[in-house]
């Protein structure tokens, strides 16, 4: 079970707008790679912000996500894709498919970057994608 919401405002008014509609009165903490969780609650949540965007996924399980506009940066593949990664990637929304999903698994995972994006191989997980406008968005709830 996840629940995506897209909007145009804040982190702190879609984070608000979330406790509101699912009766949650926790604080949020965080971990120390700063991971956002509501303290004493079952519900687990995920957000990411991209230019006036702000992406939130609420989920009864441990989850990640990413939102990224259409891109492509060719000096950066080298530096996070293994090689058969690399041969899938031969335009901005390729790109930014497997940026997003390397952002979704380490923000999953609760340590961001410090991970390494290079160290996340993109074939031999399951993610679930979205496109709207010029963005994708990407979301990893474990395998």
């Amino acid at each position: 079970m996840y629940k995506i919401y897209l909007k145009k405002m804040s982190s702190k008014e879609l984070i608000n707008l979330v406790k509101k509609e699912y009766n949650i009165n926790s604080d949020i903490i965080y971990n120390k790679y700063g991971k956002p969780y509501f303290k004493d609650n079952k519900y687990y949540f995920n957000i990411s912000n991209k230019d006036e965007y702000t992406c939130l996924v609420i989920s009864d399980k441990e989850i990640g996500i990413d939102l990224e506009r259409i891109t492509y940066r060719d000096k950066v593949i080298k530096r996070i894709c293994n090689s058969k990664e690399i041969e899938l990637v031969n335009n901005d929304i390729e790109f930014t498919i497997m940026w997003t999903k390397k952002e979704s698994f380490v923000k999953y995972l609760g340590i961001g970057l410090e991970y390494g994006l290079e160290n996340v191989n993109t074939l031999d997980k399951k993610f679930k994608l979205y496109k709207f406008n010029d963005y994708i968005l990407c979301i990893y709830m474990g395998d």
